[in-house]
């Protein structure tokens, strides 16, 4: 790898690890007032319907902001944009029709096992659907300073608006509030740039929308799409399962568990894929090597998952006591049943996208299809055996470690496959 490309991926994960960090942080200061603040039956409400959202946030867009980042023409880059948008409406309102008919159709679904907070969520994909938008946006420009400073606005308003509710003791309705509304700190500055553009063109028309579909997200659409959707649903049904299973309770133990989890995912993994993937798609354009670039980052993050996850393994228990409350110590017991899971995610996460770059989109929708496998039948066994959380975590945590193993696998198959091909041709 030059030393110039090498420079530029490091300064770009550099300048948005530290705004990441620093909202991070003030994400993890929140989190020990809020458990304090709240049950572990609210925070566990809480996160369920935040996970219905996050199933369909990630592809509010149909995944088509992803090819904002690597469009080479500048005009269309900006038409992907305008479709991202367009697409991101349409998506919350078909999800309140779809959330809305189950409500009255049914007396207990999914959407109203805890009242109708529901109603609620397709406002939180709208709100975090714009957010990814002009991350992408952003990131085609490398600006990821940009990205850095909302990031912090978002966590901090966030953070204030949860604090605040709980000691007002608003509940739940409260927590979803600060989801919503936390995403448009900061858009101003995000969209600034995409405003003075659409100054000097007009808003993408209807025939420009058809040729952007059917020439350029087809591929998105078809495959990415239901990949993506599944991968989420996968991570959902393991919330939905436990509360089927289980109690609100656990499903709070559960969640926050998953909380401390999850902090280096998104304190690196978040930043690296999305530096990365710029990079990648970048020299793949240009017909550059990318081994290099691959294996080095593969070889650091392997380093960082044993380190981070095995340290994590050690002190989970008298962690999540201190962090959380006494209340909390089972948090500390589920975190080591799944740490293997996370590590593995942790270096498969980091390269996301790069299916999309091969146009290999099938394949990941064929592993996504294992994860909501493995999901379901974790669910049924621990329904005919009356299995334990514990047993029916080894479960997850063995089917989801055996994914994203080969997900690593085959990234490295289809790179040395690109290698191949580039070497013929030079």
């Amino acid at each position: 790898m030059k030393n110039n490309d090498f420079n530029k991926v490091i300064q770009g994960i550099l300048h948005m690890g530290v705004g990441t960090v620093i909202a991070q942080l003030i994400n993890i200061l929140a989190q020990p007032i809020l458990t304090r603040l709240f049950s572990p039956e609210v925070l566990g409400i809480y996160t369920y319907y935040i996970s219905l959202a996050n199933v369909i946030i990630p592809i509010s867009t149909l995944k088509i902001d992803m090819l904002i980042v690597s469009e080479k023409d500048e005009t269309e880059a900006q038409y992907l944009t305008d479709v991202s948008i367009i697409i991101n409406v349409i998506t919350s309102i078909a999800y309140l029709l779809i959330i809305l008919i189950s409500i009255l159709s049914s007396k207990e679904n999914i959407f109203n096992k805890y009242g109708y907070f529901a109603l609620l969520v397709p406002f939180l994909v709208f709100s975090n659907g714009l957010r990814f938008i002009f991350i992408s946006y952003l990131n085609r420009y490398g600006n990821y300073k940009a990205i850095s400073v909302v990031s912090v606005f978002r966590e901090f308003s966030r953070g204030v608006i949860q604090v605040c509710a709980g000691f007002l003791n608003l509940g739940v309705l409260s927590l979803l509030f600060g989801f919503f509304i936390a995403p448009f700190f900061g858009l101003k500055f995000q969209i600034k740039n995409y405003l003075l553009k659409l100054k000097h063109r007009k808003f993408i028309n209807f025939t420009n929308f058809k040729r952007i579909i059917n020439e350029k997200a087809k591929g998105q659409i078809l495959f990415l799409t239901p990949s993506q959707f599944i991968n989420s649903f996968s991570s959902v049904l393991i919330t939905i399962s436990i509360s089927e299973l289980f109690n609100p309770k656990i499903l709070g133990f559960y969640t926050s568990g998953l909380r401390v989890l999850e902090i280096p995912i998104i304190f690196i993994t978040s930043n690296i894929s999305k530096v990365l993937f710029q990079k990648l798609s970048e020299n793949i354009a240009n017909g550059k090597s990318i081994k290099n670039v691959f294996c080095f980052f593969t070889f650091a993050l392997s380093i960082l998952s044993i380190l981070g996850f095995g340290l994590l393994y050690i002190l989970a228990p008298s962690l999540t006591t201190i962090f959380f409350g006494k209340n909390y110590e089972g948090a500390g017991e589920y975190i080591r049943i799944l740490i293997f899971m996370y590590g593995t995610r942790f270096i498969a996460s980091s390269f996301s996208g790069v299916f999309t770059l091969f146009n290999k989109q099938n394949i990941e929708l064929m592993l996504n299809l294992f994860l909501i496998l493995t999901a379901f039948i974790s669910y049924l066994l621990s329904t005919f055996y009356s299995l334990s959380v514990e047993q029916y975590l080894y479960l997850i945590n063995g089917g989801f470690s055996i994914v994203y193993i080969l997900l690593i696998l085959l990234y490295f198959y289809f790179v040395n496959q690109y290698e191949e091909n580039i070497s013929k041709i030079f």
